[in-house]
């Protein structure tokens, strides 16, 4: 037989089979075969038997309200690749029905149906690039204590994976255009085919509560799977020439929970995906997804909210990621991936970071609200180009708010930083950033904007710095950093808002304290009640324009050591501890008093 020209018109109803049977394949299977019912049948009991019940080049299948229970697997030699219902491919030496001709199974519906006490739940764990497994749903089933997977797809188009409650899994929904990244059971087309570039799959309102992974892999709650495999072999030899990065998947709406006990786990991971568009118009989006462990032993450092890898262009939005315990390292990382978008997102408690993103090449991280991490708020490092940072409230967390430790960024503009335990906005390294603009800083225990080493950015601007520590600065330069513009920032050390139980002071306004420094502009700057200096510059060697700035009851006004300055229509005001001279409404420090000072 070809294609599904088999066997038709088959209906099973009710009824119970329950094996004795040991080593088969299947414990029932069909190909070639079209418009098949299965409904309200228990398959039970089987041991070291493969599958309880298989279809390949099917198509209009119905398996409804139907129990899969009770699989033994003494054997070690696939015991995770058995599926309770295996959805194959039909291929010479992977299944025994002719003809091996490559048809893919179509319009399957698995409704009702409960899966419970086996290896894998539901699913394809053998693939040929570009034959694809069309409309297919898996809907309102029930999967309790899978050793593995409980849900895998493999080149599945115009499909839905919904309303799914899985239990006790070792890991969740696995969606992908390739059977693994080492390829197993990934084969070259049978004859000339072409890639599609978008799946058009759907996985929503899915309930995953995990727990230890049986088979050793890194487990998951949600994982996409692709990857561009030109230049590979499949498992025959055979050459593999196609982009298979996978595209049009919609994650939304799914909760992923659990008690951790693993040494690796993702409740989100995409590899090797490769959406649309840059932003919500992408076609591979992670939507309005909750996520909240528990701790169930020893902590792993290898446990994240949301992973992605060698992927572009996906969209990720509205996702709640909490862990009151601290048992997620970061709530999202991102490495060797480009133009991704995290949008009102919810990130808090990490034991480490809320966002890390290493070797992107463009992200924007926008109007998320970040808590309570036991590290950074948003972390940017070294391989990272054409960064945006805008609009995110950054709240209590431990390490810095904003850190950009080597790597580049085009703003950090319009965030809200709270009480954070190092630096609020924090440049290091061979940091490079354009604009440090609109920030509102409050309550943090050191200084608000500082970058060190090599660090540097154009333009510091229009920033709101309320209340920093009594030993910091609000915005510090230092060791071989630089900035250009320094401007129109507005600095209290004493917080006017959501600041009434602190009352320090930051020491310094502005303080400049590098030779590397290329600062052409301090102006319009208000520095109100320092503990000791409003604008402190020293060994900057270019001659700074200092304009138009206003310091208040701050104890010295503006100071200047070993750099070059053009000052004029400053005004100074109750700085009471200084002995000034005026110049142009200037109030400076006098020579001798600059080295009573250092």
């Amino acid at each position: 037989y070809y294609g599904y020209e088999g066997y038709k018109n088959i209906i099973i109803r009710n009824g119970t089979f329950d094996s004795d049977d040991k080593g088969a394949s299947s414990l029932v299977r069909f190909a070639h075969a079209s418009n098949v019912e299965i409904s309200n049948v228990v398959f039970k009991n089987t041991t070291d038997v493969h599958h309880l019940l298989t279809f390949a080049a099917c198509e209009n299948v119905r398996i409804k309200d139907c129990q899969f229970r009770d699989m033994e697997i003494t054997q070690s030699l696939s015991r995770f690749n058995c599926e309770a219902v295996q959805i194959d491919i039909l291929k010479d030496g992977y299944f025994s029905y002719p003809a091996q001709d490559g048809t893919p199974t179509k319009n399957v519906t698995v409704t009702g149906c409960i899966f419970e006490n086996v290896p894998r739940g539901l699913g394809t764990h053998s693939a040929i690039a570009g034959y694809y497994f069309d409309n297919m749903v898996f809907k309102n089933n029930v999967f309790k204590n899978i050793e593995s997977y409980a849900i895998r797809v493999v080149n599945y188009i115009n499909s839905t994976i919904s309303d799914n409650i899985i239990t006790d899994s070792g890991s969740g929904i696995s969606c992908g255009t390739i059977t693994n990244t080492g390829l197993g059971n990934f084969f070259a087309p049978l004859k000339g085919t072409s890639v599609r570039s978008n799946m058009n799959v759907n996985i929503s309102r899915n309930k995953i509560s995990l727990k230890s992974n049986g088979d050793g892999d890194t487990a998951f709650g949600i994982r996409l799977l692709g990857a561009d495999i030109k230049g590979f072999r499949d498992k025959d030899g055979n050459p593999l020439t196609a982009d298979c990065r996978i595209s049009g998947v919609r994650v939304e709406n799914n909760t992923v929970t659990g008690a951790v006990t693993h040494t690796s786990l993702n409740a989100i991971h995409i590899i090797g995906a490769k959406g649309s568009a840059y932003g919500s118009k992408s076609n591979v989006s992670i939507r309005s997804n909750k996520v909240d462990f528990g701790y169930a032993g020893k902590i792993s450092n290898t446990v994240y909210g949301i992973k992605i890898e060698n992927s572009e262009k996906i969209y990720i939005s509205g996702n709640s990621i909490r862990d009151v315990k601290a048992v997620i390292h970061s709530c999202v990382t991102a490495d060797k991936s480009s133009e991704l978008y995290f949008e009102k997102n919810s990130f808090s408690g990490a034991k480490s970071f809320g966002v890390k993103l290493q070797n992107i090449k463009k992200a924007t991280v926008a109007s998320n609200d970040i808590s309570n991490t036991k590290s950074n708020g948003i972390y940017v490092l070294k391989g990272c180009t054409g960064v945006t940072v805008k609009s995110n409230k950054i709240k209590s967390c431990s390490g810095y708010g904003i850190d950009i430790n080597e790597g580049q960024a085009d703003n950090i503009s319009s965030n809200s930083i709270y009480a954070c335990k190092k630096y609020s906005i924090y440049l290091t390294g061979k940091a490079r950033v354009k604009t440090v603009s609109s920030n509102y800083i409050c309550g943090g225990k050191n200084t608000g904007i500082y970058l060190n080493k090599t660090a540097s950015a154009t333009t510091i601007t229009k920033n709101t710095i309320d209340l920093v520590s009594k030993n910091a600065d609000a915005i510090g330069i230092n060791d071989k950093s630089s900035v250009t513009n320094i401007t129109s920032n507005k600095i209290n050390g004493k917080a006017k808002k959501d600041s009434k139980k602190l009352k320090v002071k930051c020491r310094y306004g502005i303080r400049i304290n590098s030779a590397s420094c290329k600062i052409k502009k301090i102006a319009g700057n208000t520095v109100n009640q320092c503990e000791n200096t409003g604008i402190y510059i020293a060994k900057a060697k270019t001659k700074a324009v200092v304009s138009k700035n206003t310091v208040n009851k701050s104890r010295y006004g503006i100071r200047y050591l070993k750099s070059k300055a053009k000052l004029s229509k400053n005004t100074l005001k109750s700085c009471s501890k200084a002995k000034t001279k005026v110049i142009e409404k200037n109030l400076l420090r006098i020579k001798t008093e600059e080295k009573t000072f250092l």
